[in-house]
């Protein structure tokens, strides 16, 4: 059986999502952040749909305000159920642990137009970066409003390819919790690289939006500046998570020299 999640319901949610705390971080962090009742005028809210087996809660699928849709399930009998309401609603990515999302993907009747596939890693033995005195990192709130802003778009724009605006940036500096960081890389007190926490749950921090200017690249800023990003989880007693592209070996290497290890799979499908 599936239905719509309510606050009546956040007791057993929080016992399934502690039961699966790595894989579900952007649930817990988006929940936790926003609560299980939609608010419309959040785009990180969204409407919350539990599997139900033998009365147990088995799955959750969210569908986010933002467009896209965030899947996790224990027993495969959800995939049928979950590709059915995922066909009746309106979304254009899917995100997920790659055992979770792949069977969905292949269940819905449009065509993929891109999909992302990367390795989960968690870093449990955090090994610092050094810089030199001639470079810093600072936390957003320390660093010049417009070159802050300028990055934040030129990151999404260039790095990501994303569609974004200093509108959209100020937001995403705004909404955000005390423990979800962005900090940058200064040379000179230009940005040169970014990084932050993007969820938050009771024991994780998920890192990402890491990016380095181009002219930048190859000098080991973002090691450094993840790198602290994991020492400030471990202030917070969280572990620090992100996601890379698999085929990125150079990005793989990196991580894993800063105390990153692999997790699971993680797809992004973008239909």
């Amino acid at each position: 059986m599936i239905r719509l999640l309510t606050a009546g319901d956040m007791h057993e949610v929080s016992i399934y999502l502690e039961r699966n705390y790595l894989e579900t971080v952007s649930l817990g962090g988006n929940l936790e952040r926003c609560g299980i009742e939609n608010d419309h005028m959040s785009r990180r809210s969204g409407d919350y749909y539990g599997y139900f087996a033998a009365g147990q809660l088995r799955g959750i699928l969210a569908f986010f305000n933002l467009g896209s849709v965030i899947p996790h399930f224990e027993v495969p009998e959800a995939v049928g159920e979950f590709a059915s309401l995922m066909r009746l609603r309106r979304w254009k990515v899917m995100a997920g642990v790659k055992r979770v999302a792949e069977p969905l993907c292949q269940a819905q009747a449009k065509p993929v137009l891109a999909y992302e596939d990367s390795h989960y890693l968690a870093n449990y033995a955090i090994k610092p970066r050094t810089l030199p005195e001639s470079l810093a990192i600072a936390e957003v709130e320390t660093v010049d409003r417009i070159l802050a802003l300028r990055f934040i778009v030129e990151a999404y724009r260039l790095g990501f390819q994303r569609r974004f605006n200093q509108e959209l940036a100020a937001r995403l500096i705004h909404d955000r919790s005390p423990e979800e960081a962005i900090v940058f890389l200064l040379a000179g007190g230009v940005p040169q690289a970014l990084a932050m926490v993007q969820a938050v749950t009771g024991q994780v921090h998920q890192i990402g939006g890491v990016y380095t200017r181009e002219g930048s690249r190859g000098r080991g800023y973002c090691q450094a500046l993840v790198s602290t990003l994991c020492q400030r989880s471990k202030s917070f007693g969280k572990i620090p998570v992100l996601m890379v592209h698999r085929d990125n070996i150079p990005a793989v290497r990196a991580y894993e020299s800063i105390g990153f290890t692999y997790v699971t799979d993680y797809l992004v499908a973008k239909f």
